[in-house]
């Protein structure tokens, strides 16, 4: 059974969250509940928990500040959900780059909450399974090499669950190092980097007739063509349905 750790100033949410999880959401229990970043702080420290679902909004301190906590801690890697109301949705935009693994929106869509939770699922499980494997090589590649190498894994599966926590389970180190490599090699992070990325390659795609605005944000891996949207207009300027009118003419 995977642990949850639900964070949200207004004990109202955390009653809802906790329900649909418990009624909806096999494999997962909430074990733990926060009213603050501070406390969601202590209880992961405690327990760490293998989900975090926290709220955006808070006083004092910001579910931006947890997520960049938790992905800078070494060898306790969770998964970090954001939760936002529609207003407060540029604070999603900042938990993508500092790891967070994907959004719900309020008030959540129970069988929105169910796809997301599917993939944590597998996420879980493969990271799992790839820290049983024996790593049969001594040698280990340098930092740049590294760096190397999991441009080409992520150029070479772009549509695929490229997160800071699937890399760095997949290529078995930890988030900090990940961050520290990219910053002296690429002079970003992993997640500016790969946001980066994708922002490159949807320019690309928008560029051709064929290709639907729904169909290039599902190559690039993004779950829902309403993210990709905020996102490129986040780094671009404009939406990617001005921008290709733009390219037009």
């Amino acid at each position: 059974m995977y642990k949850v750790l639900l964070v949200d100033d207004e004990p109202a949410i955390l009653e809802a969250e906790k329900r649909a999880i418990s009624q909806r959401i096999k494999d997962f229990e909430v074990v733990a509940e926060a009213y603050s970043v501070d406390r969601a702080i202590e209880i992961f420290e405690e327990i760490h928990p293998d989900v975090i679902l926290t709220d955006m909004k808070m006083p004092k301190k910001s579910g931006i500040e947890l997520i960049k906590y938790i992905g800078q801690q070494e060898d306790r890697p969770a998964v970090c959900i954001a939760v936002s109301g529609y207003s407060d949705f540029h604070y999603v935009h900042d938990a993508f780059l500092y790891g967070g693994f994907d959004y719900l929106l309020k008030p959540m869509e129970p069988s929105k909450m169910e796809e997301l939770f599917s993939r944590i699922r597998k996420l879980l499980s493969s990271m799992s399974n790839e820290k049983n494997l024996t790593n049969l090589s001594s040698e280990k590649p340098s930092g740049k090499e590294l760096v190397s190498l999991i441009e080409h894994y992520v150029k070479s599966h772009l549509s695929e669950d490229n997160s800071i926590i699937r890399i760095c389970s997949r290529f078995m180190i930890s988030q900090p190092y990940l961050s520290k490599i990219f910053k002296k090699y690429k002079n970003c992070t992993y997640n500016e980097y790969i946001i980066n990325l994708k922002i490159t390659e949807a320019r690309k795609l928008l560029e051709s007739h064929d290709c639907l605005i729904g169909e290039v944000a599902e190559t690039l891996g993004f779950t829902d063509q309403f993210y990709f949207s905020k996102v490129f207009k986040n780094a671009v300027g404009c939406t990617p349905r001005e921008y290709r009118k733009r390219f037009m003419g």
